[in-house]
């Protein structure tokens, strides 16, 4: 074994790896990241088109964000959750700022973003069901799984309540004169069936990742947020993935631009730098908890360093206008990929090319793991889930890269078809 490899084994022998048998397992390593790659040793520089974790917003090691973390860690690197900082003031200022929300409650991840999140509905509205869309996503802890359709949460689903989803078939039957969308008229049945009584919220992706990135009907999220005021229902938007930018707006619910009454972040919130995630609820909501006790709390809830470093990242997509640098450079990139769909060997096995800013999606008609191993051969590192390739690269990332990009993904498709 050469010296190099004794803590990669040390690794694999003492770490689990995430979402998967561990047999055979190797992953890579990474030495090194700037911008919109990361560097493998005796590979080179790699286009991260997953982001890492679909996190890194502003760039890869972007030196504004580390220095408001070394910043703060020469400050006051850890404290008690309900002790006053600047810091903590400083972020949820900006995060009220651009959510139009009042309050924040912070956590380290998304999935107990979401957890915590449920609980606030339950706790104001003191009903019980979540309505969920049957292709959503929504995190990894039991309570979490237990409400969306993902297939991950199959192997605990005997242990909870029946799930309260609705069915998204895509493509989509769009609105008529006299007709809702299938979407929206599939959750208004929902809704009657579950009992409207009985529904604390309607929890919705801004727009959807990895379970396909459809783009939702037009009348699908003033409808939900219609029946939610019908009702008494919390609307509660997850912008997890789809936040920060990643869509070309702040937040991808400014697409259609719909109020709601919680919204639910984090990955890109600190460009991946620490981990830090929350709920951004409505002043309803936070004077309910003014004379109620809020039985939420987490040991590292609002981490000064986690919070230091949401404040660089957001500063970042500010100064340099990576929101709208989001937009510009995913509409080009689209349209690039689109080119394929007129490619007389790759067009007939594209089904779609969709998305939003850099949230995009290139479907085939076959599975496409084996063109995410074609692209790896030439230096790019795409995720895939089933026919998808997903396509989600920094907002940092130019249209000269975004060119060379497509330029490699149209290479690989020709190998991928013929082989």
């Amino acid at each position: 074994m050469k010296p190099c490899d004794a803590w990669q084994r040390q690794q694999r022998d003492h770490l689990f790896f995430t979402w998967s048998r561990q047999a055979g397992q190797r992953g890579f390593e990474i030495a090194d990241a700037e911008g919109a790659r990361f560097r493998v040793p005796d590979k080179g520089w790699i286009w991260d088109l997953e982001s890492q974790v679909y996190n890194v917003g502003v760039g890869h090691k972007h030196p504004h964000v580390r220095q408001r973390m070394i910043e703060q860690i020469e400050r006051l690197p850890a404290c008690a959750p309900n002790v006053l900082l600047p810091i903590r003031a400083e972020l949820a200022q900006k995060l009220a700022q651009h959510t139009g929300l009042q309050r924040s409650f912070l956590t380290t991840g998304g999935s107990e973003a979401v957890e915590n999140a449920i609980k606030i509905a339950r706790l104001v509205t003191r009903r019980r069901k979540v309505v969920t869309r049957r292709r959503s996503y929504h995190g990894a802890t039991l309570a979490v799984l237990a409400i969306s359709g993902d297939a991950r949460g199959e192997p605990f689903a005997r242990a909870e309540d029946p799930r309260c989803t609705f069915d998204d078939p895509y493509p989509v039957r769009e609105a008529t004169g006299n007709r809702p969308s299938d979407w929206l008229e599939n959750l208004q049945r929902r809704i009657e069936i579950e009992g409207p009584e009985t529904i604390a919220a309607i929890l919705l992706e801004g727009f959807t990742g990895t379970n396909g990135m459809q783009i939702p009907p037009i009348d699908f999220w003033r409808g939900a947020r219609e029946l939610c005021d019908l009702h008494g229902i919390l609307l509660i938007d997850d912008e997890i993935f789809s936040g920060f930018g990643r869509t070309g707006t702040w937040f991808a619910r400014e697409h259609w631009d719909v109020r709601a009454d919680m919204m639910v972040v984090g990955k890109a919130i600190t460009s991946g730098c620490a981990p830090l995630a929350g709920v951004v609820v409505s002043q309803s909501i936070a004077e309910h908890f003014d004379d109620e006790t809020l039985w939420c709390g987490l040991t590292h809830y609002a981490h000064p360093v986690s919070c230091a470093a949401a404040m660089g990242s957001i500063e970042v997509l500010e100064r340099d206008d990576l929101v709208q640098n989001s937009r510009t450079v995913g509409d080009h990139l689209r349209e690039r990929l689109g080119e394929l769909q007129r490619d007389p060997l790759v067009g007939p096995h594209i089904t779609d090319v969709r998305g939003l800013g850099l949230m995009i999606t290139l479907e085939f008609d076959r599975n496409s793991r084996a063109l995410a191993e074609i692209l790896w051969h030439r230096n790019v590192y795409a995720p895939t889930r089933g026919r998808c390739l997903y396509i989600c690269p920094p907002l940092c990332l130019s249209q000269t890269e975004a060119d060379t990009i497509a330029d490699l993904i149209a290479d690989a498709s020709h190998e991928f078809i013929r082989s």
